[in-house]
């Protein structure tokens, strides 16, 4: 964390916790989506071209909990997204920060965890399971 983000946590008058904890992870990882992992903007762009993203394609971001990175590999490639969570309130994260991108059409969330997928075999062409530990 660099000292300008340090000092913008520091300063509470002016910058509230959420604000804060945003700072930080744009700071760190560039990007605002709220995310708790370590995936950083540029690995997250790297994943466009190993996972072959792109119109047509539909990629599976399982555990995707605030959406970081599926919502922005599906903005920066144009291909559809599927996000599964185990967590209902994970879900509606991913639902929101999807519309607020321009998603809604292109995406889809639900509840559900690794061993369990509600999807049918072939559905999906790539998969990305950033940060996930459960």
């Amino acid at each position: 964390m660099t000292a300008e983000t340090l000092g913008r946590m520091a300063d509470r008058d002016r910058v509230g916790p959420v604000e804060a904890i945003i700072a930080a992870e744009q700071d760190a990882l560039g990007s605002d989506f709220g995310a708790n992992g370590y995936t950083t903007r540029t690995q997250a762009d790297e994943l466009i071209d190993v996972l072959a993203l792109g119109p047509g394609r539909v990629l599976l971001n399982l555990g995707s909990g605030c959406g970081w990175p599926g919502i922005h590999l599906a903005v920066r490639s144009g291909c559809h997204l599927v996000s599964v969570d185990p967590i209902e309130a994970g879900v509606h994260r991913t639902e929101a920060r999807a519309a607020a991108e321009g998603l809604t059409d292109k995406s889809l969330a639900m509840v559900g965890d690794g061993e369990h997928l509600p999807l049918a075999p072939g559905t999906v062409d790539a998969l990305d399971h950033a940060d996930v530990l459960c």
